[in-house]
């Protein structure tokens, strides 16, 4: 049976390997340890003690790397791997294998191993740039090989493991199949990392703060690990290193056995590929309820040119189709939710109207990473082409986004204007008109909409931890004046990527 999990591993992850995304994936956790070791002028940190950094050399770079590893590669690599069961589905290898006699025990050890292993490819990455970005940032010449790579292989490899094991079952249960699950992920695993912080990590933080107070006495040792913005550059100690005992190999051999059997879990309920059992299972699903196939308008003749009075009636007719069927496809408690934000953003005192701006705003998530995609994930792509021009459905689709946003934040948009808010108001309109902008953008390209979850809720969270320079909603204030971008400045930002779509779709039209 070993033999058996790993040919369907390996069969799994020699699929991914050839794809493009595995590529990106693997270039992102490059750049990820880029951006994980700042420059020491940087005012911003991923890992720090107080207001306080380790001295750039082996020991720290590795066990940083594997912490910031540990948050960041289990997050967001669980929206790149969690995908393979439905991938089975729909290219019919999945009937093949139920008429085979593989257990569906093997079958879901097998999918957690091929998830493990492009995570671990992930990994690798970052092993590889910790000497590069030791030797770049040039605190410490000296390489100690073991002292960047250990700390990988013990800390971040057993982290890796809980993500290939979500992933996993998250594709077997119905209701956290699309985009519901990407989002309790991206708030599930944070707590979950938090949680089990003192027990992987306990033991280094302890060492960070003992050498910080060694050094810099009286100096504040909370330990923040993410990425938060600085007012200066941070401090600097040198920290003594990483000690290796039996709780710690125990608790990452535990932890590695504890995921093997969440993944297998699944058998109690999983029907494989059984038609009396299974469901097809949808790439993206919508909020809380089935999504129903748009209608495609018929047309009884082909492309013409139309007048300025039918390419107005046109992009009037398809703006309320698209706002339609976005909005038809929510549940009650989504209605529900909304009614609960916007109260509570007419309740809250006008300095903080932005936070409840930024909760309102979560909401049409799934249905702004639509955009862009809708059409050609229900098959009606060439059907709508054929009645009105493709840009104007564009542009449709992204005046969609926008009324969603307005829907959404209505609330705080009120707020403000009962307070004479010109400032928020504006920012208000210029982050409804880029995040949909955004939206199209991203679905425009990759017609699938997990790309665009994972990076709205990257930004989402940078804002709610005052990362200034990506706050287009005009959330963060000093003395009253927005921190972030100015409105103008998005506006034409919104108008760039606009622009983009356009030409993505002249470009697959070109190709066609």
């Amino acid at each position: 049976m070993t033999s058996v999990v790993a040919a369907v591993a390996m069969a799994d992850f020699r699929d991914r390997s050839r794809r493009p995304a595995f590529l990106v994936t693997v270039l992102g956790a490059v750049a990820l340890g880029y951006v994980a070791v700042p420059p020491a002028s940087a005012t911003y940190a991923m890992v720090k003690v107080g207001s306080f950094r380790g001295v750039y050399d082996s020991a720290y770079i590795g066990m940083m790397l594997a912490m910031i590893g540990s948050l960041w590669l289990p997050l967001f690599g669980f929206y790149v791997v969690r995908s393979s069961i439905a991938r089975d589905i729909s290219t019919g290898v999945g009937e093949t294998l139920s008429a085979s006699p593989l257990r569906t025990s093997m079958y879901l050890l097998g999918k957690y191993l091929s998830n493990l292993l492009v995570l671990a490819a992930m990994a690798a990455a970052l092993a590889l740039i910790a000497p590069v970005m030791q030797l770049l940032r040039g605190e410490s010449t000296s390489l100690d090989m073991t002292a960047l790579w250990l700390p990988l292989v013990l800390f971040c490899l057993p982290v890796l493991t809980v993500a290939a094991a979500a992933a996993v079952v998250f594709e077997t249960i119905p209701l956290l199949r699309g985009g519901s699950g990407n989002i309790l992920w991206f708030f599930v695993y944070p707590s979950m990392f938090l949680a089990g912080l003192p027990l992987i990590y306990g033991t280094t933080t302890a060492g960070f703060q003992a050498d910080l107070a060694a050094q810099h006495p009286g100096m504040d040792d909370e330990i923040s690990i993410g990425l938060t913005e600085e007012p200066s550059a941070l401090g600097q100690f040198t920290w003594s290193g990483m000690d290796i005992d039996a709780t710690l190999i125990a608790a990452s051999a535990g932890l590695i056995v504890a995921s093997m059997l969440v993944a297998v879990l699944p058998t109690f309920w999983f029907g494989r590929f059984d038609p009396s059992r299974h469901q097809h299972l949808p790439s993206n699903s919508s909020v809380g309820s089935a999504v129903e196939p748009p209608v495609a308008p018929a047309f009884s003749q082909g492309p013409r040119t139309l007048s300025p009075a039918e390419c107005g009636h046109a992009f009037l007719g398809l703006l309320i189709g698209e706002v339609r069927i976005h909005l038809g496809s929510v549940s009650r408690w989504w209605w529900l939710t909304l009614a609960i934000v916007t109260v509570a953003a007419l309740a809250v005192p006008a300095d903080r109207v932005g936070t409840a701006l930024l909760f309102a705003w979560l909401l049409p998530l799934l249905l702004w990473s639509r955009l862009g995609t809708l059409t050609y994930e229900q098959g009606v792509d060439p059907l709508v082409e054929c009645g009105v021009s493709p840009r104007i459905r564009l542009i449709a689709e992204w005046g969609a986004g926008v009324l969603i946003a307005a829907v959404a934040g209505v609330g705080p948009l009120v707020k403000m204007l009962l307070a004479l808010d010109s400032t928020g108001v504006a920012a208000w309109v210029a982050g409804a008109a880029l995040i949909p902008a955004l939206a199209l953008l991203i679905g425009s390209i990759g017609r699938g909409a997990r790309v665009f979850q994972a990076v709205y809720l990257v930004i989402w969270y940078a804002v709610l931890n005052g990362v200034t320079s990506v706050d287009v909603m005009g959330v963060l204030r000093t003395d009253g004046s927005l921190s972030g971008p100015s409105p103008l400045f998005s506006l034409g930002i919104s108008a760039v990527l606009i622009a983009a779509s356009l030409l993505v779709l002249e470009i697959r039209h070109a190709r066609r």
